[in-house]
């Protein structure tokens, strides 16, 4: 029987990020002592714009003073999913600076010759933009709510004296399997040096994204230049290992999108010399398009799934962005739309979302990449989950997931 522990005292610090800049850092004291740590991670989402939507650390201080340490302090840490969910329905106060341009002056009335030839020789005004003081209420934002459940999970965890896979497959129902979840890892000489032993076992995706800036100098006018890239890939990868058949996993970024000017047909032009550069080797196409919004996002996901299966193309359509919410996974898990979804855990903040996320794609038997910050963490919600794929260092994963495997 676990031992019946308190949070005691809920922790809300500045931290510095390798590029210099603050961010906030949370953490949880157990009644023993015990201290467990998280970095609150802001994650861009396609849904999450504009003034309303920035992640302030020194705001968000103050919401874990006020509004989480009442709620989580003196309670139990025997469980992950009620204290997370208590986060869930919490609203915060956030106060911002709006800039409101300044309004064009009329011109009324006849203009004299004199004022003509003055106010041209005259240096011109400009008018100066006014502030105003905007204070509003939103949910707790995703990168608190994700340092914070970061931070509980273990806790609760060391609590219960059980590896954090093995609490959440207690707590969510979960049968983990007793083998290692297969590696995506970004195509790069440390990672295939790092993980060169096991390639051929272990990994079986490796990924590459392409620049989102000066596209034709990136991609070439018509998808040439990475299509080049993708045939020297696809003839270097038998000096590896002459065995070794992974898929290749291009990020596009919306890049053929933009090139083409959303034209499907052109797309799936570009799609098919893809894959006729990369064989033998199969591929997913993540992100080619980003509309504007998540609902032409499908639209068109789903048009160039259509045109990929009557042209008989291999290459899988990835999901990813404007998958930022539960909701969003449950629209766009569906096989006519895509034929995987990558599910990034910073990005749906609390884990209990980014857990339940996951769950629901394995319901519609919809296969999921699963990706996040603290690579430990993340290797035991994968060991849990069983994502399809887990993207990340192949280091820690592997690492994380041998010490599991050996140990239960």
């Amino acid at each position: 029987m676990s031992e019946t522990l308190l949070i005691s005292f809920v922790f809300a610090v500045p931290t510095l990020m390798p590029n210099g800049r603050f961010q906030l850092t949370v953490g949880l004291q157990l009644s023993n002592g015990q201290q467990f740590w998280a970095d609150c991670v802001d994650a861009p989402a396609a849904s999450r714009g504009g003034e309303t939507a920035v992640f302030d650390p020194s705001q968000a201080t103050e919401t874990v003073k006020t509004v989480v340490r009442p709620l989580w302090q003196g309670q139990p840490a025997a469980e992950f999913r009620p204290l997370a969910q208590k986060l869930l329905p919490l609203s915060e106060t956030f106060r911002y600076t709006k800039i409101i341009p300044p309004k064009p002056e009329p011109i009324t009335g006849a203009i004299s010759r004199r004022s003509l030839i003055t106010g041209f020789l005259a240096e011109e005004e400009v008018a100066t933009p006014k502030q105003e003081q905007v204070t509003v209420e939103r949910p707790l934002h995703p990168a608190l709510q994700y340092g914070l459940t970061a931070a509980l999970l273990p806790a609760v965890a060391a609590v219960n004296r059980v590896t954090v896979a093995a609490l959440l497959a207690r707590e969510y129902g979960l049968d983990w399997g007793e083998t290692a979840v297969p590696l995506q890892i970004p195509l790069n000489d440390e990672n295939i040096q790092a993980a060169h032993s096991i390639l051929a076992s272990q990994v079986a995706s490796l990924g590459h994204t392409t620049g989102n800036t000066n596209l034709k100098a990136n991609l070439g006018a018509n998808g040439e230049r990475l299509q080049q890239h993708v045939r020297q890939i696809a003839a270097w990868l038998p000096s590896l290992n002459p065995e070794y058949a992974p898929k290749l996993h291009l990020d596009l970024r919306g890049g053929f999108g933009e090139l083409f000017e959303q034209n499907s047909g052109k797309i799936l032009g570009a799609i098919y010399g893809l894959e006729q550069a990369g064989k033998p080797y199969e591929l997913r196409i993540q992100n080619p398009v980003w509309r504007e919004d998540a609902a032409a996002q499908r639209s068109q996901l789903k048009e160039l799934s259509s045109f990929c299966r009557a042209r008989r193309l291999k290459a899988q359509l990835v999901a990813d962005a404007w998958v930022d919410s539960l909701a969003a996974v449950q629209q766009f898990a569906d096989a006519s739309i895509c034929q995987m979804i990558h599910i990034e855990l910073p990005r749906l903040g609390n884990l209990e979302v980014g857990i339940t996320a996951v769950q629901y794609a394995h319901t519609q038997n919809h296969p999921v990449i699963l990706s996040g910050s603290d690579t430990s963490l993340t290797t035991h919600i994968a060991l849990a989950t069983r994502p399809g794929l887990l993207h990340g260092s192949p280091l820690t994963h592997y690492n994380e997931m041998q010490k599991f495997l050996h140990s239960n």
